[in-house]
Parts: C-alpha cells; structure tokens; sequence
C-alpha cells in the first residue's frame, strides 16, 4: 500500500484542471491536451502523479484517478467498462457481463467479458483488482451493439438477441449448451425476444453452425413452430458440426448434422 504524498502547489494545480474535466481514465494525449504541453511532459507529469499516489497506473500510459476521499493509492476500479473500453477498444461488453447486464441470470460474475478488435497476448487480465476476460473477433461481428453512457463516455455492449447470437456462435465462452439453454429460456420469455433477428444475427456471424444449435435448441426445448425450423434448417451446411465443444459427442442428429452428447440425443428422441 502506498501512502498519498503531499503535492506542489504548481502541481496541484494541474492536476485539478485534469481532473475536472471528469475523465474515468487519463492518458498523456489527455493531458496535454487540457494543460496544453508537450506529451513527453505530460508522461512525466502522470508519473509523478502516480508516484505520489493520486492517480492508479493500469498500463503504460494510463491511469485512473484515486477517489479524493481515499486514504491510500490501492483503488478499486469505479467505472471498470470504460477501463476496458479505453485500453481494448473499439470492442463492447458481451459474455456473461452481458447476460447479467439485461437480467437473464441473478448470478454474480465477478469478470468482465469484452470483445475486442485488438490482438490481445493476455486474455485474462487484472486491472484495479477486477478481473477482465478478453477475447478478439473479426470487424464484421461488430454488430448488434447499445450504447452504455458514462457521463460523456460512450461503453457498448451486446444487445439481448446479440448476446445470445454470440453464445451460440462460441458456446465455450460460458462453459457450454446446458448454461447457453438457461440464459435463452429467459431470453425466449423477455421482451427482448425476436426470432427474426435471430436469423438477421446469424447470418452477419458467417458461422452456420449457429443455426445448427439454435435450431436443435427450439427444437428440443422449446416449442417453435414447424416454419421457424424450415428457416433455420435451410441455412444449415451439409457437414457435421460440434454442438458442445466442451462436451464428448458421439451421437449425430443428422436432421441438424450435429454431433450431440447422449444425453441430448436422448431427449431429442423422446420428443419425437
């Protein structure tokens, strides 16, 4: 724990001025820009900051403020959306961030999930004491988004039909089809449901195995109408898919060509 420092009056000054204009993260662009000075002496000027503990160091070259009312320089990320926008940006909240965000789960998930267009080496990074989980997607998946406001600080995350378009597109994201299937049940029965966006979603994901799944999801679990399989069963591909990938699969559903957990084929069969 680093004790706060006394801090110049000159000093001080400055950092007031950063610090009015509210931003949830500051950067040396930032800085110079409000002070108007060089960026090398606003690198130097965060540094120092950080060093006498006002403001928190993230990564290299960006920092949060620390509350004026704490004791120390240890801080607990207060806006931690638009820490991970800032630093793995352009990108949006998605995963089980999203599904707790519209309500589809009163579970608590202490990561935050976010898709980033960035190659990012560490997946699982620690920031402020919050845990992220980081995955690359292609631009073109950059679709279905809402907008999150943070004063003027613009955080999107997956919209509800989004949300579930990209569990079924990576099912391990969430730990697989079983927890996928308890998520959709309070999709299915929201506001929010849409199956024509659904079959929108998909095709802009370029992954026909999600109408794969989501069509033996309907199918088994829910009651679908005969033409809403019609749709999903003309954009399927010809070759097997996996259902679960965490899953050890030997069974086939050749209606879907997937390749199912017993248990799944099991029910599938009982329905018929």
């Amino acid at each position: 724990m680093v004790e706060l420092a006394g801090i110049g009056k000159s000093y001080r000054l400055k950092l007031s001025k950063v610090l009015e204009q509210n931003f949830a993260v500051i950067t040396p662009n930032l800085v110079s820009k409000t002070l108007s000075i060089s960026t090398q002496e606003s690198g130097r000027l965060l540094a120092r900051w950080c060093k006498n503990g006002w403001i928190y160091r993230i990564k290299r070259g960006t920092y949060v403020p620390i509350p004026i009312n704490s004791t120390s320089s240890d801080v607990i990320l207060e806006e931690p959306f638009v820490v991970v926008e800032s630093i793995y940006g352009p990108g949006y909240i998605a995963g089980f961030t999203a599904i707790k965000h519209w309500d589809f789960s009163e579970q608590i998930f202490e990561t935050i999930t976010f898709f980033t267009c960035q190659k990012v080496k560490n997946r699982n990074p620690c920031h402020g004491g919050i845990k992220f989980k980081i995955k690359t997607i292609a631009n073109y998946k950059m679709f279905g988004l809402k907008n999150l406001w943070f004063g003027n600080i613009k955080v999107k995350v997956s919209d509800p039909t989004k949300t579930m378009i990209d569990l079924l597109d990576d099912p391990k994201l969430v730990g697989g089809i079983s927890v996928i299937c308890d998520f959709f049940s309070e999709y299915i029965e929201s506001e929010y449901y849409n199956f024509d966006l659904l079959i929108q979603y998909a095709h802009k994901m370029r992954n026909r195995t999600i109408f794969k799944r989501l069509g033996l999801i309907l199918e088994t679990k829910f009651n679908v109408t005969d033409k809403s399989l019609d749709v999903l069963l003309k954009n399927i591909s010809v070759g097997l898919s996996e259902f679960d990938p965490l899953i050890p699969s030997n069974d086939v559903i050749h209606k879907w060509r997937l390749k199912v957990p017993a248990y799944w084929k099991k029910e599938y069969d009982s329905k018929k």
